[in-house]
């Protein structure tokens, strides 16, 4: 038997998917965000003189990608705990 208790392997894997997930909440839609911006910029849509839609509908990405992220993350973790076993 490996070291440790049920409990504690239960409860580093519930942390280290927390960790992950709260990571991956962060990064992901800051990169979505600055790709949509450079999207935007590079079809000519966005810039100087536009009316701000672009840099609103990047936050919006953002924001609506941020539970979708710490889903992935945290999913990402778990599977990834339960295949080292």
């Amino acid at each position: 038997m490996s070291g440790g208790s049920a409990a504690g392997r239960i409860a580093g894997m519930v942390l280290r998917a927390l960790g992950l997930g709260l990571g991956m909440m962060v990064a992901l839609p800051v990169v979505l965000a600055l790709g949509a911006l450079a999207v935007g910029h590079l079809a000519g849509d966005c810039g100087p003189g536009s009316s701000g839609g672009c840099e609103m509908g990047a936050a919006g990405l953002a924001v609506y990608a941020a539970i979708p992220s710490f889903l992935l993350g945290a999913g990402w973790s778990v599977v990834r705990d339960l295949r080292k076993r």
